[in-house]
C-alpha cells in the first residue's frame, strides 16, 4: 500500500512541476536567459580564436528560442515570449548577426524565427514598420543578386516568407504603407522633368524587386514568386501610389525583358526530326529515316529544349495572369504597351522576319515557336495584340482616356526604342505572319511544311476570327439562303465515299465514317455556342485564294510525300472544313447555283392524296431529282482526289497485289481488333459502296439528328475559346490511322495502344499452319517483302489549274520515260511508302465526309424546303 501511496504521490509532483515549467511566466524566464547570450556575443568584437565557439553559443541559444516561440503558439494566452520578442525587437539582433556571420546554421535558425514570428496572431509583426525594415535588410543580404548563395533550399524559404508577407497584405491592404513607400513625393515640376519614366526604384518596394527576380524559376521558388507577384498587382486597385510606382518604375519593363530573355534561350535553329529509336509505326512504315537528312541542330524531343519551351511558356502563362488579376487599366495598358514594343517589335517579329530555310532550320524553329505561343495564348486583350500586330491588322482607336502617367510612361518607351534609320523599322504590313505561313507550305523542306501547317491548323482552330480574315482570302459572304439541299448533300459526301472505297484495301466505310461523325459532332456544337456575332456570316473562299492553292500543291505530290507532311497536311484540311464561318463552295463542294431540279415530272398517282400530302410528296421529289448543271466545274480538293484514286489504279495495274498490301497495312496501324479484316471473305467494291450508300440517313432522320444537335447545344453550357477546337485532339503522329475496335477488352486496348509496338504478325493465322505450307508462307513473305522495298517513280506534270502534280510512272523505271520528259522534276518512293499514304488518304476523305455531313446539320446549312 505504502508503494502505491509513493507512485501515485510521485507523479502527481512530476506533474505539477512541469506544468510550472510550462507557464507563461517560467517559459519567459527561460527565453531571457536564452536571449542575453546573444546580446553579450553580438556586442562583444570577436577574434578569429573565438569566433567559431561564439557561433556554436549563438546557435545554440538561437534554437532554444525557435523551440520556446513554437511551444508559445502552441499554448494559451498570454503569450508573453512574444510581446517580449516585440518589444524589444529581438529579431533585429538576430538578423544583423546571421547575416554577419553567414553561418548557414545562423541563417536557417533565423529563417525560422521569422516565419514563426509572421505565422503569430496575437502580436501583428507585419504591421510593425521596425520588422519590416529588418526582415526586408536580411532577405536582400541572404538572396539578392548581388549576394553570396546559400543554396536553393534557403532561398526558396525566403522566397515563402516573402510571399507569406504578401499574403498578408492581400487580407489587409492597410499594412501595404509598411513594406512600400513611394519616393515620388516630389513637385509636379521635379517629376516632370527628371523623373525618368521606368527608372529601378528596389528601395521603395524591395519585396516586389525579390520576386520578380524569381519568377522565372522552376518549383517552390517559382511558384511562390509568381503567386506573390500576382497578389501585389491585385493590390493595385487599394492604392493609387502603388498603381502610379508601376507605372512609372522599370517593373513592366523587367517583365517583357524576361519574357524576351527566355525567348531568346530557344535555340535558333530546331529539327523536328524523331529519334530513330522511338519512331512512331507510321512513320517506321515509310522511307522516312531514309529521307530525313543528319542535322546538327537542337531536336524538338531534347530534354534541354523541352526544359527551355516549358519555362518560356509558364513566363508567358504568368503574363496573362497578372493582366486577369490586375484591376488597373492603367497598369493593364503600360504592360501591353511593353509586351508590344520590348517583346513583339525588338524580338519576336524580328526573329520572324530573319528566319530562312537555308540556315539550318530558323524557319522551322519560329514556326514551332509561334504554334506554342497561339495555343497558349488565352486572355483576350493580349492575344488580340499578338495577332493584330503580326497578321497586320489595322488596330481600332483608343476610346478609352490615358492618364498623364500612362502617357508619360508611353512617349519614354517611344523615345527609348526610336531608331534613327527610317530603313531599319520593319513592320508585318511588309511581311507577315501569312506570308511566313505561305512560304514556309510551299518549302521545299518537308520539316518546314509540317511547321508550317501545324501553325496554320492552331489558328484556324484557336483564332479563328482573326484568321480567317487574313490568312484566307474571301470573296464575298455566302447569302443565309445559299443551302444545300438533301439531295445535293448526298451527292457530294458520295462522290467522296466512292473515292475513298476506290484507294482499294476493302476498309470498313460505314465504321470509319461513323467514328469520325461521332467524333467530330460534339466540338463542331461547342464552335456554335461559343460564336459571337461578328462570326455569323460564313465566307466564300476565293477560288484563287493562296492558302487553298499552296495546300492544293501539296495534295498534288502526296504519295512522294512524306508521311509527316500528308498527317500535317490532312489535320490542317480537317481544320479549314470544320470552321464554322468557312463555305465550302467552290474548293471542297459545288455550289448550290451549280444544281438543278430534272425536268422530268414525278411519276406517281396524286389522285387518292389530299393537297397537303400531295404538296409534300412534289417537295420529296423536287428535293431527291437534283442533279448537277452541264458545264459546272468540279471543286479543286476532290478533284485533286480523283486524280490521286486514278494514279491508285494505274499502280494497281502494274502491281495486282496492291489491294493486299494495302489492306495488311490497314490491318498493322488499326491494331489489334483489325487483323480480322484478312481473314473475313472479300466484297466487291460495288456492294462495298450499296451497303454504303443504304446505311446513309435519309432527309427525315438528318431532321431529326438536326433538332437533337439544336437542343443539345442550347443546353450545354458555353465552353471556353481554349475549348472551342473544330476537330477532335489528334495526335500528329497517328493522324489518318483507322480507329481501332471498340469491342475489345479495355486492357486489351490498351496494350496495344503503343505506337511504338513492332508490328503484329503478317498473317494472324501463321502459327497454326502445317509444316509443308510454311516454306510457301515464307516465299510469299519475302516475295512481298521485296515488293514493299521496290522504288516507285512520280514525274512533274502541269494540271489544268496551273498546279504541279506528280503523277506515278508505270513499271517505275527511269529509262522508259520519254525524251521530252528528262528536264522534268521527278520524285521516288517505296512502295511500302506509297501504302501508307494510301491509307492516310483512305482515312482522311473518309473523314472530310464526315465532316461535310455532320457540319451540315450542326451548322443548319441543309434545306429541308
Amino acid at each position: 500500500m505504502d508503494f502505491w501511496t509513493k507512485l501515485i504521490s510521485g507523479v502527481s509532483n512530476n506533474k505539477s512541476a512541469t506544468s510550472a515549467a510550462s507557464s507563461p511566466q517560467q517559459r519567459l524566464q527561460r527565453f531571457r536567459r536564452a536571449y542575453n547570450p546573444i546580446l553579450q556575443l553580438c556586442g562583444r568584437p570577436q577574434t578569429l580564436a573565438s569566433h567559431a565557439p561564439a557561433l556554436d553559443q549563438l546557435y545554440s541559444s538561437l534554437q532554444t528560442i525557435n523551440a520556446l516561440l513554437a511551444d508559445e503558439s502552441r499554448s494559451p494566452a498570454p503569450h508573453l515570449c512574444l510581446n517580449f520578442t516585440q518589444s524589444s525587437q529581438i529579431y533585429s539582433v538576430v538578423a544583423r548577426a546571421a547575416s554577419t556571420s553567414r553561418d548557414p546554421r545562423l541563417v536557417r535558425q533565423t529563417v525560422l524565427l521569422f516565419s514563426l514570428l509572421l505565422e503569430s496572431e496575437d502580436e501583428d509583426f507585419v504591421a510593425s514598420p521596425t520588422f519590416a525594415k529588418s526582415f526586408m535588410r536580411f532577405a536582400l543580404r541572404l538572396i539578392d543578386s548581388n549576394s553570396a548563395g546559400y543554396g536553393e533550399d534557403i532561398e526558396a524559404d525566403v522566397v515563402e516568407l516573402l510571399f507569406a508577407v504578401v499574403a498578408k497584405i492581400r487580407v489587409q491592404p492597410n499594412i501595404l504603407s509598411v513594406w512600400f513607400s513611394s519616393s515620388a513625393h516630389k513637385d509636379d515640376s521635379q517629376k516632370a522633368s527628371d523623373q525618368f519614366a521606368g527608372q529601378t526604384q528596389k528601395d521603395d518596394f524591395p519585396l516586389c524587386y525579390l520576386l520578380i527576380d524569381r519568377i522565372h524559376h522552376d518549383g517552390r521558388i517559382g511558384d511562390f514568386a509568381r503567386t506573390g507577384l500576382l497578389y501585389i498587382f491585385e493590390a493595385v486597385s487599394n492604392s493609387t501610389h502603388l498603381e502610379d510606382w508601376i507605372i512609372e518604375s522599370d517593373l513592366p519593363t523587367l517583365m517583357a525583358s524576361g519574357l524576351g530573355a527566355l525567348y531568346s534561350q530557344l535555340s535558333r535553329e530546331l529539327s523536328i526530326l524523331h529519334d530513330h529509336d522511338r519512331l512512331p509505326m507510321i512513320l517506321a512504315l515509310s522511307d522516312y529515316i531514309d529521307a530525313q537528312q543528319v542535322s546538327s541542330t537542337e531536336n524538338i524531343f531534347s530534354p534541354t529544349h523541352a526544359t527551355h519551351m516549358a519555362t518560356f511558356l509558364s513566363h508567358l502563362a504568368f503574363w496573362q495572369d497578372v493582366l486577369e488579376h490586375c484591376k488597373s487599366e492603367s497598369v493593364k495598358t503600360t504592360l501591353l504597351d511593353h509586351f508590344r514594343v520590348l517583346f513583339l517589335q525588338q524580338l519576336l517579329y524580328p526573329s520572324l522576319l530573319q528566319s530562312s530555310d537555308t540556315d539550318g532550320g530558323s524557319s522551322v524553329a519560329v514556326l514551332t515557336y509561334l504554334s506554342n505561343i497561339f495555343e497558349s495564348l488565352d486572355h483576350p486583350d493580349l492575344t488580340r495584340m499578338v495577332l493584330q500586330y503580326l497578321l497586320a491588322i489595322p488596330e481600332t482607336k483608343q476610346s478609352e482616356p490615358v492618364s498623364p502617367t500612362v502617357q508619360r510612361r508611353q512617349s519614354t518607351l517611344m523615345l527609348l526604342t526610336q531608331s534613327g534609320n527610317d530603313e531599319d523599322k520593319l513592320e508585318p504590313t511588309l511581311f507577315s505572319l501569312v506570308d511566313l505561313v505561305l512560304n514556309g507550305i510551299r518549302s521545299h523542306n518537308p520539316q518546314t511544311v509540317v511547321a508550317a501547317l501545324k501553325l496554320s491548323s492552331i489558328m484556324l482552330t484557336r483564332h479563328r476570327s482573326y484568321t480567317t480574315l487574313t490568312l484566307l482570302q474571301s470573296k464575298s459572304t455566302l447569302e443565309p439562303g445559299e443551302k444545300r439541299t438533301v439531295q445535293a448533300l448526298c451527292m457530294e459526301t458520295d462522290i467522296l465515299v466512292q473515292i475513298a472505297t476506290g484507294l482499294g484495301g476493302e476498309i470498313d466505310v460505314d465504321e470509319a465514317y461513323a467514328t469520325a461523325c461521332q467524333d467530330i459532332t460534339v466540338p463542331m456544337e461547342v464552335q456554335l455556342t461559343n460564336r459571337t456575332l461578328e462570326e455569323s456570316s460564313v465566307l466564300k473562299i476565293s477560288p484563287h485564294d493562296a492558302y487553298i492553292q499552296s495546300i492544293l500543291a501539296v495534295f498534288g505530290s502526296f504519295f512522294s510525300n512524306s508521311v509527316d507532311v500528308n498527317l500535317s497536311l490532312t489535320e490542317a484540311t480537317i481544320c479549314l472544313a470544320s470552321c464554322a464561318g468557312i463555305g465550302l463552295d467552290g474548293w471542297l463542294a459545288v455550289p448550290r447555283a451549280d444544281y438543278q431540279t430534272a425536268t422530268s415530272e414525278p411519276e406517281f398517282d396524286t389522285t387518292s392524296l389530299d393537297e397537303e400530302e400531295a404538296a409534300n410528296l412534289r417537295l420529296l421529289h423536287t428535293m431527291y431529282s437534283q442533279q448537277r448543271r452541264d458545264g459546272s466545274q468540279d471543286p479543286q480538293l476532290p478533284s485533286i482526289l480523283r486524280a490521286l484514286s486514278r494514279q491508285v489504279e494505274n499502280i494497281r495495274s502494274d502491281i495486282p497485289m496492291i489491294n493486299h498490301l494495302v489492306e495488311k497495312r490497314i490491318a498493322i496501324l488499326g491494331g489489334a481488333g483489325r487483323e480480322d479484316l484478312l481473314t473475313q471473305p472479300k466484297t466487291s467494291a460495288a456492294s462495298n459502296r450499296k451497303s454504303t450508300e443504304s446505311s446513309r440517313p435519309s432527309d427525315r432522320q438528318i431532321q431529326r439528328v438536326q433538332e437533337g444537335s439544336r437542343q443539345r447545344s442550347s443546353s450545354r453550357e458555353s465552353s471556353g475559346p481554349g475549348s472551342s477546337t473544330p476537330v477532335r485532339a489528334r495526335d500528329s503522329s497517328l493522324s489518318g490511322v483507322p480507329p481501332r475496335s471498340s469491342s475489345l477488352p479495355q486492357a486489351s486496348r490498351e496494350q496495344q495502344n503503343s505506337i511504338f509496338r513492332p508490328p503484329p504478325p503478317e498473317s494472324p493465322e501463321e502459327d497454326n499452319l502445317p509444316a509443308e505450307n510454311l516454306s510457301v508462307q515464307n516465299e510469299s513473305k519475302q516475295n512481298e517483302a521485296q515488293a514493299l522495298r521496290g522504288r516507285l517513280q512520280f514525274v512533274a506534270v502541269e494540271s489544268s489549274d496551273s498546279n504541279t502534280v506528280f503523277e506515278y510512272v508505270p513499271n517505275t523505271v527511269a529509262h522508259i520515260q520519254s525524251e521530252g520528259d528528262g528536264d522534268k522534276e521527278t520524285r521516288e518512293a517505296t512502295l511500302s511508302h506509297v501504302v501508307t499514304n494510301i491509307v492516310i488518304l483512305q482515312h482522311f476523305v473518309v473523314e472530310l465526309a464526315a465532316v461535310m455531313r455532320t457540319r451540315a446539320i450542326v451548322f443548319e446549312e441543309v434545306a429541308f424546303t
